[in-house]
């Protein structure tokens, strides 16, 4: 598995992000002033940096935008409308925390259903690529969020919660893995079935139709 680098810095930083904003949003730890500006700022920071790597693998990153006018079949594009309406409701309860010494938990609940939301759909991205049978699967939005939980009650000082979190999010992959090697088998899916010459004997490639490995190979 050999996935961009800008992919990885998406799913990875964006799900801490996001996973961080939402423990906040649910009051988990509930502070104001000075320890909410740097709680919340580096939700911030980790999200938008996730969502501008997304960007870095584009033959044009200047026409990212566009992609958020297909949210009604792409979940890439659902992933970014989610994201930018989460980072839009938090931002008043942020605020209200930092500077005014309360929070609005309405905004603040909302804003973290939507953050679990965005990450759902980042591990809806790839459980919607039927050309990949490990990750066509629910378990893969699952990992996802399990991820994005137990790096964000980390990061959130939810320490009581960290350890079992951490605990799932294991037990998630090493589930995930296990399914993956199964759907794989199970697919049928072969260089003879896809080349249609299993009749003709065993295919091998000459030559890949790749210049080098990638997240597929």
């Amino acid at each position: 598995m050999h996935p961009a680098p800008s992919l990885i810095a998406f799913t990875a930083l964006s799900g801490l992000g996001f996973g961080l904003l939402a423990f906040l949003g649910f009051g988990m730890p509930d502070k104001t002033g000075t320890v909410a500006f740097g709680l919340y700022g580096l939700g911030y920071v980790l999200a938008s940096a996730g969502l501008l790597a997304s960007t870095f693998h584009l033959g044009h990153p200047e026409r990212a935008w566009r992609a958020l006018t297909q949210w009604r079949t792409s979940w890439l594009s659902r992933v970014g409308v989610l994201a930018i309406v989460t980072l839009l409701v938090i931002a008043p309860d942020a605020f209200a925390r930092v500077f005014l010494g309360f929070g609005i938990p309405v905004l603040g609940l909302i804003g973290a259903v939507l953050a679990l939301a965005t990450v759902f759909s980042t591990g809806m991205i790839y459980a919607a690529i039927r050309a990949v049978p490990r990750w066509h699967h629910w378990s893969t939005p699952a990992v996802f969020l399990a991820a994005s939980l137990a790096g964000g009650s980390v990061l959130a000082g939810q320490f009581a919660l960290a350890g079992p979190l951490l605990l799932v999010f294991g037990l998630a992959m090493m589930a995930h893995w296990q399914t993956g090697d199964r759907r794989l088998a199970q697919s049928g899916s072969t260089m003879e079935s896809a080349t249609g010459l299993g009749a003709l004997g065993r295919v091998r490639m000459l030559a890949p139709p790749h210049t080098g490995n990638n997240y597929l190979l």
